[in-house]
């Protein structure tokens, strides 16, 4: 048995609460969506399938920023926002769209209200994002993830679990900014045997680490400093003491 999605189509497994594919609620008239031997039903699922394959395709859509484009370049990228004249850093000069701290919203890089200035960047800025002076490390009781802009901070504690809109961490973070290429379930942080490990899961959009799109559930070694990246439209630094 199943559940259809009434918004987008999507078939999601029996007891699902949220829509995997366009997170609408289930739970209102979700009998009315269950795969089964009447042709109503039978119906509603052919007709979806387009919603279906519209809304994934959705979601699935390049990426604004490229791997090969996030190799430094030795120069600084900011956009300032109109509205509330909040400097935001960027990866680099060809990021489509962004999001401001400062008036909580998605903007499009425009050429006209939005642009991006580039400054050369002197000293120990070059050759990377500038981060605050850190240990480099792998172990520690301690982990918590800071959001490059913003300086939000999402504690992990050692039992672990998801990270995102839905998940056991940053849930109120995702949300509250309408991050809504971010997985409900994106990631899972886990402390094992006193490293630090992730593992992307959701079947949505990418998870970058280091530089690195990471391959489903695959263990990977999280080390202070380094940067995790959630389908392309959100960066964190690694902390971990």
């Amino acid at each position: 048995m199943s559940i259809i999605c009434k918004q987008c189509g999507y078939e999601n497994p029996d007891g699902a609460r949220i829509c995997e594919m366009c997170t609408e609620d289930l739970t209102v008239e979700s009998d009315a969506g269950k795969t089964g031997d009447s042709g109503t039903k039978e119906e509603t699922a052919h007709h979806g399938g387009a919603r279906a394959q519209e809304a994934s395709s959705f979601f699935r859509e390049e990426p604004t920023v490229r791997q090969e484009e996030l190799q430094d370049d030795g120069y600084e990228y900011s956009v300032t926002c109109p509205e509330s004249h909040t400097k935001t850093i960027l990866f680099n000069g060809n990021v489509k769209k962004f999001y401001c701290e400062g008036c909580k919203k998605e903007h499009e890089i425009d050429n006209f209200l939005w642009t991006i200035d580039r400054k050369e960047k002197r000293g120990s800025e070059a050759g990377g994002v500038s981060l605050p002076n850190t240990q480099q490390g792998t172990k520690g009781n301690r982990l918590w993830l800071e959001e490059i802009n913003s300086h939000y901070r999402i504690d992990i504690d050692e039992l672990g679990g998801s990270l995102g809109r839905y998940g056991k961490y940053g849930a109120e973070f995702f949300q509250s900014r309408s991050l809504l290429m971010v997985s409900g379930e994106h990631c899972v942080i886990t402390n094992e045997f006193g490293n630090w490990v992730i593992r992307h899961v959701s079947k949505t959009n990418q998870t970058k680490y280091d530089n690195k799109i990471l391959e489903a559930n695959e263990p990977n070694l999280l080390e202070d400093g380094k940067i995790l990246t959630l389908a392309n439209i959100v960066s964190f630094i690694v902390r971990i003491g």
